[in-house]
Formats: C-alpha cells, sequence, structure tokens
C-alpha cells in the first residue's frame, strides 16, 4: 500500500466529539493561563469477509488482461481459485479479522490559552494520532505518531483566527454527521484491510472525508445562527493532473444553527473548494483545477438525529478531498467528475446510541474513457462507476467517558464494464475519552 493511500486514511475524522462525550480537561490553572487536554484510546475487532478485487477478462492468444480495471474497491490479499488462464479469472474471496483502531486514533492533545486582553485569548495546540495496528501486519514494525493538528488561535468578539495546521473547511459538516451520528465511536468501512490507520467510517460511500492542511482561517462571529469562515491552505498536487502548484487554496464554509424551543436544533451548512494545479515543465496554459461544493444539514429533535450532506466536483478523490487517485484523474491526465450523497439516522435511549445509514460516491467518465482499444475491442480501464454502503451500529456509553460499539457495513463496488464487488465488515471495540 502507497505512502500517499496510508496518509490519505489517515485524514478522514475531525477531533470532534458527540454532545454526551467528555469536554477538555484543564490539567493546571494559573490566573488566565491555563493548560489542558482531549484525548481517546480504544481498539476494535474487525472482521471482513466478501469479495475480492475483480479482474478484467484474459485474452486468449497473449495472456494478458484485456483491460485494466481502475480505481475504488477493497483492496487486501485474498484466496484465489484456480484459473484456466483464458476468459474471466476467478474473482478470489476477502477474509480477514484485524485488532485495529477505528474511524478516529488514538488521541492524545495539549493546549495552552491564555488572555491577551480584555475580550481576546490566545491558544496554542497540538494534537497527535497513533494506531493499535502494526503496518504491514508485522509485528516488529514501529507505529510512529502521526503529528495531526498544531496551530495558534485568537478568538475575540471579531470572531477567531487560526494559523496552523488544522481541519480543512471543505465537507467539514459532511463529515461532522459521520462523527456525530455515525462512526465517531466506530470503525465503519476499513478500505485496504492489509495495513494500518484509521477506517474511514462512511467516507468513499456518498461522503467525501474533510482533511487536515496547514493554513491561515478566519471565522467571523455568529450572528442570529449564521457564521462565515473563510481560509487559504497548503496548495495540493494531484500527480497525474498536475504537480506543480502557484496559489494556495481557496476553501469557505457557511453555517447556520438554529434551537428548536428547547428540544434541539437544526444546522445548514454549505462549503468550498478550488484547486488548479498545472504539469511540470509545461506552460501554465496546461492546467486542471480540481473543485467542489459541500452541502447539506443535520437535525436534533429529541432522542431523534437525522444528517443528509451531499457534494459535487472534479479531481475529488473517492475518500477525502483531493485524494490522489486513479478514481479522479483519467489516463490522459483529465479530472472526472463525482458526486456522493449521504443520509445519517440515529437513536438516543439512555444511555445506548443506535444509527443507520447509507450513501452512494458515483465517479463519471470523461471522453478519454470511452475511447475503444482498436487492438481489443474494450475501453482502455474499467473504471470505478459508483460505491454504495449500507451501515448500522449500536454504541453505549457505560460511562460518559466509556464506550463500548458495535457496527456493521455493507460496501458494494459497480465499475462501467460490468465487474462487481461486495464485501461485508463486522467491527465491536471500547474507548476511553477525556
Amino acid at each position: 500500500m502507497s505512502t500517499v493511500t496510508v496518509l490519505g486514511l489517515f485524514c478522514l475524522g475531525l477531533c470532534i466529539f458527540p454532545e454526551n462525550a467528555t469536554a477538555e480537561k484543564v490539567l493546571s490553572k494559573n490566573g488566565d493561563w491555563a493548560v489542558y487536554s482531549d484525548g481517546r484510546v480504544g481498539a476494535f475487532v474487525s472482521y471482513v469477509r466478501g469479495d475480492a478485487y475483480p479482474n478484467a477478462p484474459v485474452n486468449a492468444v497473449t495472456q494478458v488482461p484485456e483491460y485494466t480495471v481502475k480505481g475504488g474497491g477493497m483492496l487486501a490479499d485474498t484466496s484465489q481459485p484456480a484459473s484456466s488462464g483464458v476468459g474471466q479469472a476467478p474473482q478470489g474471496i476477502v477474509e480477514s479479522m484485524r485488532i485495529r483502531s477505528g474511524m478516529i486514533g488514538n488521541i492524545f492533545g495539549i493546549g495552552v490559552r491564555d488572555r491577551i486582553a480584555n475580550r481576546t485569548s490566545v491558544t496554542g495546540y497540538i494534537q497527535f494520532w497513533a494506531w493499535v495496528e502494526s503496518l504491514d501486519q508485522q509485528k516488529d514494525q514501529i507505529n510512529s505518531a502521526d503529528v495531526r493538528q498544531g496551530y495558534v488561535k485568537l478568538e475575540g468578539a471579531w470572531g477567531s483566527l487560526m494559523v496552523g495546521r488544522s481541519s480543512e473547511l471543505f465537507v467539514r459538516g459532511n463529515t461532522e454527521i459521520d462523527i456525530l451520528y455515525g462512526h465517531g465511536y466506530g470503525a465503519g468501512y476499513p478500505e485496504a484491510v492489509n495495513s494500518n490507520g484509521p477506517t474511514q467510517g462512511q467516507s468513499g460511500f456518498g461522503l467525501l472525508g474533510s482533511g487536515f492542511a496547514s493554513g491561515v482561517v478566519y471565522a467571523t462571529p455568529v450572528l442570529g445562527g449564521l457564521q462565515l469562515t473563510v481560509g487559504a491552505f497548503d496548495p495540493a498536487q494531484l500527480e497525474e493532473a498536475g504537480t506543480r502548484t502557484k496559489w494556495a487554496r481557496p476553501e469557505a464554509e457557511l453555517t447556520f444553527e438554529r434551537p428548536i424551543g428547547g428540544l434541539g436544533k437544526f444546522v445548514l451548512f454549505g462549503s468550498g473548494t478550488y484547486q488548479k494545479v498545472y504539469r511540470a515543465g509545461a506552460p501554465d496554459s496546461n492546467s486542471v483545477t480540481a473543485k467542489g461544493v459541500g452541502y447539506g444539514g443535520r437535525l436534533e429533535l429529541g432522542p431523534l438525529r437525522l444528517g443528509i450532506a451531499g457534494y459535487d466536483g472534479y479531481g475529488l478523490g473517492l475518500y477525502y478531498a483531493m485524494e490522489v487517485s486513479d478514481a479522479s484523474v483519467d489516463q490522459e491526465g483529465q479530472l472526472r467528475r463525482s458526486d456522493g450523497y449521504y443520509v445519517q439516522s440515529m437513536v438516543v435511549l439512555g444511555r445506548t446510541d443506535i444509527s443507520a445509514g447509507w450513501g452512494i460516491t458515483q465517479i463519471f467518465m470523461n471522453a478519454d474513457d470511452r475511447v475503444v482499444n482498436p487492438s481489443t475491442g474494450y475501453l482502455l480501464n474499467s473504471v470505478i462507476k459508483y460505491q454504495e454502503g449500507f451501515a448500522c451500529g449500536a454504541v453505549y456509553h457505560v460511562r460518559p467517558w466509556l464506550h463500548v460499539d458495535i457496527d456493521l457495513f455493507r460496501a458494494s463496488f459497480v465499475w462501467y464494464l460490468g465487474q462487481k464487488q461486495v464485501d461485508y465488515i463486522a467491527n465491536s471495540g471500547m474507548l476511553f475519552t477525556w
């Protein structure tokens, strides 16, 4: 598994805990100075069984595949039935049990806060992530910590200004739905089961995960429930589409939140991103633009929780925003359009949360993808067409800081030339939060 893919898996969660979780813990306080910490530790038993990644038919004369199956699907070591070497090769079976991290890894965060004026405070915060399973299932491998966030933030009546590494704005509200009502205490879809790192939750199935990046972010004060947040982030290169960048990436998020007569609240949000990349050693006219919009809302009414979200854009990837992916770039380096639709529900019954969700991510072919290879009569590639995921689960909050989860996931994949893959995942684990 490539380093880029592994790092992508790490960029799936925001460090946002559901309302029934404990808040930060103040370790020391001296006047206006305060030192605090937040975090979580835990692990999950994760079992996967289903279809292996599909194959292309083999040419009877050349004994090579007629085309390449590209993008999406679950990657894993598989048991492979014997093949005659001609026609459609057997697909094989995935079956794996791991003891692994959940959607959000083990976290240790520490911050220092002070007041620099009557109505203005300053915070310095750094956050480390780690995981419990070994890299490539080799127990002698070192599990290195990932410095996920590190920033300084000014806050006052005028709003807030953050400089450093923190969560990005594009599809942040979409990701928050999965954390709050879906897999914040769970695991969901693991993607590449042979390696290590946090799972995807619902990301890749109607949900495009928000990531983390260095940037400068300003948020207005909340006015009548409305807040605008704008940021300039370190630009992202897109490999085959272009590795050269010129300008920081602009992103924005607009949110609106209102209470409902003491019974709950509703939240609406919209976000956008824009990133132009250029070919190395080529004129500026040889460029492509990754861009997208995210939107949605969530409702909390008594014990009921409901979130609906979607996104649309070009070159966005499958699992997290600006992911380098065979699904988002064609063979000529042009960006493909994709969209996603996600619905997540949860019912709070005392200490138990019961959740269910569904989502679909679609990839649309470019004109380049429709060119037929005259020597085979097939398209050059069978591109992933859509990924659909159903999730359900239950979390029992033994204490406000101790949580036991069980969650199930059904992942199905379809490619443009007819290949299919269906896999089932069961996860169960325990988390300690503070």
